[in-house]
């Protein structure tokens, strides 16, 4: 199937129950990912349709609130261009450690899963951005509970790792603490060249 087909049908409720049963930790779960390119392609709108809402939230949570609109742009594309970069290179490692384990057929599953596995904690955390944005509650409320939801997403990343690179958990649980190193990482990336940038310009 090219990436040009129309997905068959199923291929959504197919991702949202896989999305769930991976989320309780259910074997069965991860292997309902699809193995095909064009599936792995397509899951890379997922987190890019997440992305506004998680950007929207950081914005609010930023401790000026008096950012000018300039700034929220500048906000919003460092976000965006971290989350480019996040996927980037945490791709890119997992594309590296299949070839060496050799379960390249992998490779596809993994990163189909892993974009979808974006939507989970998204839904969960929605609940919380809405109260934090209409003022029901601080930041400080909700923040050790949105540190938990994040923790979790890795949990069950590591548990889909485990079943879908056929590795052992300890080796998954190394994959999942790579995608937060990687995740946080970027945005220090991202700043230190927006202020070299800045020193450039300037």
């Amino acid at each position: 199937m090219s990436y040009s087909q129309k997905p068959r049908p199923g291929y959504i409720q197919r991702n949202l129950l896989a999305c769930l049963e991976t989320a309780l930790f259910m074997p069965n779960g991860p292997e309902r990912f699809s193995v095909s390119r064009a599936a792995m392609k397509r899951s890379f709108l997922i987190p890019f349709l997440v992305l506004p809402f998680s950007i929207l939230t950081m914005i609010a949570a930023h401790p000026d609130p008096q950012l000018s609109q300039t700034s929220m742009y500048a906000l919003a594309i460092m976000y965006g261009l971290r989350t480019v970069l996040y996927l980037g290179g945490f791709y890119a490692l997992m594309y590296g450690m299949s070839r060496h384990l050799k379960k390249e057929e992998s490779f596809t599953r993994m990163v189909t899963a892993n974009n979808w596995l974006v939507l989970p904690v998204a839904i969960m955390m929605l609940p919380l951005s809405l109260s934090f944005m209409n003022g029901f509650h601080s930041w400080q409320d909700i923040y050790p509970m949105m540190v938990f939801l994040t923790l979790y997403s890795y949990a069950y990343t590591a548990f889909m790792a485990a079943h879908v690179m056929r590795i052992p958990l300890e080796l998954a649980v190394f994959v999942s603490i790579c995608s937060m190193a990687i995740h946080q990482s970027s945005l220090d990336l991202i700043k230190w060249i927006g202020a070299q940038g800045l020193q450039y310009f300037a």
